[in-house]
């Protein structure tokens, strides 16, 4: 696999007490996307803003397509292209799309000929076309999003970063900009960094998932990988308001059942190594009891694996 950017021992922070990141190293490959994810605080919009040169960097070193931070900086700001989380100040509203899209085209250096080649493609990619003449003001925010990102990719940058791209947005636009980046990164060969709270969004595009937490990756692997070493296969969810403690603890004695979580409101959630066994066992015991409840049944959802590294991590010990 080639790699596309190299990150080694970065360090940032804002103030003698306010350590960003603290060594933190990551290596993004070609052909991918890479999910950032961490809680708020630890460093994912940090990280993306000094690899986009919107941020100086205290040490370390960065290289992007060969190129070093440190020397080719401005070499490195024709091979990217950044949408960030404001996207309401990054085209003008009294231009149309295609107005704004040629001036940004310009301002990237590329004739009138490149412009509009790239204005196509992009907008066969996300159906836009009937939009082009719209001003981008009256525009929705999915719309607005939409401009900002084939703004962020009129240049063909090699390598792409999206900061919550689909942050607020309605989810069938959120669906949309996600088929697209998924078909765009693997058509024209990119690498994509991004970061996103909406971790179902995450296991739909990433390629790998990387969790930042105190300054540092911590861990980096596929969604898959995340999930399985939560240590089960599934769970199953009993209503919480019908279960009393006791059965809880009966449940929890049975053989394929590893663990339980009572943080939702309104589900008793038991992790389990084999679902054939553990919902006999349950049935059994409920029967037993005479209880009556709901009950279902769910995969490891990489929200688990979040919670269940980040767990580990608080608590001092290696994810």
């Amino acid at each position: 696999m080639t790699i596309s950017i190299s990150v080694k021992d970065l360090r940032k922070s804002y103030g003698k007490d306010s350590a960003v990141l603290k060594g933190l190293s990551l290596d993004l490959y070609q052909d991918e996307i890479l999910a950032l994810l961490g809680p708020n605080g630890s460093g994912k919009t940090t990280l993306i803003k000094i690899l986009a040169t919107l941020l100086t960097k205290d040490s370390g070193k960065v290289h992007i397509l060969g190129q070093d931070l440190d020397d080719d900086e401005n070499e490195i700001r024709h091979l990217f292209g950044y949408v960030g989380q404001d996207t309401e100040r990054s085209a003008y509203s009294r231009l149309t799309v295609v107005e704004n899209l040629q001036f940004f085209g310009a301002l990237r250096g590329l004739d009138k000929r490149q412009v509009n080649a790239q204005i196509e493609k992009l907008v066969e990619y996300f159906d836009f076309k009937s939009n082009l003449k719209k001003y981008f003001g009256y525009l929705s925010g999915g719309q607005k999003q939409t401009v900002v990102i084939m703004r962020a990719l009129l240049h063909d940058p090699a390598v792409i970063y999206l900061d919550e791209p689909t942050k607020g947005l309605d989810p069938l636009i959120a669906k949309n900009i996600r088929s697209f980046l998924k078909k765009y990164v693997k058509e024209e060969h990119k690498t994509l960094l991004l970061t996103s709270h909406i971790l179902s969004e995450v296991d739909e595009l990433s390629s790998r998932v990387a969790l930042i937490h105190d300054g540092v990756i911590a861990s980096v692997g596929t969604a898959q990988e995340l999930k399985q070493g939560v240590g089960v296969d599934g769970f199953i969810e009993l209503q919480k308001h019908s279960i009393p403690l006791g059965v809880v603890d009966k449940i929890l004695r049975l053989p394929p059942v590893l663990n339980s979580d009572d943080q939702d409101s309104e589900w008793v959630s038991f992790g389990i190594n084999n679902m054939v066994d553990a919902m006999e066992g349950i049935i059994h015991i409920l029967r037993e009891e005479q209880i009556q409840s709901q009950f279902r049944y769910r995969n490891v959802s990489l929200e688990d694996a979040f919670v269940y590294r980040m767990g580990l991590l608080s608590d001092g010990f290696e994810a």
